[in-house]
């Protein structure tokens, strides 16, 4: 079994996501979008479908979602959650990139 990967985004620069793409199946990759990064989860955005497909888990932080007023437009596949959560998913992974 790989490791368990957590990609923080907080940029409107996609590299992260494509990054978090290259990941083998063997590793568990999850993506943290926050701040300006919340919208990448909007349900129409390719990349972000594609690294769905690979079983990538995706969140994104709910008070960011919601203070932009997108919460329509995110993909029913990205959970939402909040900054006290954030911290239970940084103790659950072996390593972290900030992006």
């Amino acid at each position: 079994m790989g490791k368990k990967v957590l990609y923080f985004i907080t940029s409107e620069d996609i590299a992260g996501v494509e990054l978090a793409s290259e990941h083998t199946e063997e590793d568990a990759v999850t993506i943290l979008l926050l701040q300006n990064a919340v919208y990448f989860a909007n349900k129409t955005n390719k990349m972000v479908s594609d690294a769905l497909d690979k079983n990538i888990t995706i969140v994104a932080n709910k008070e960011d979602v919601e203070v932009r007023g997108i919460k329509t437009f995110i993909s029913d596949k990205i959970k939402l959650i909040a900054y006290d959560e954030v911290v239970d998913l940084i103790f659950a992974n072996d390593t972290i990139i900030n992006m």
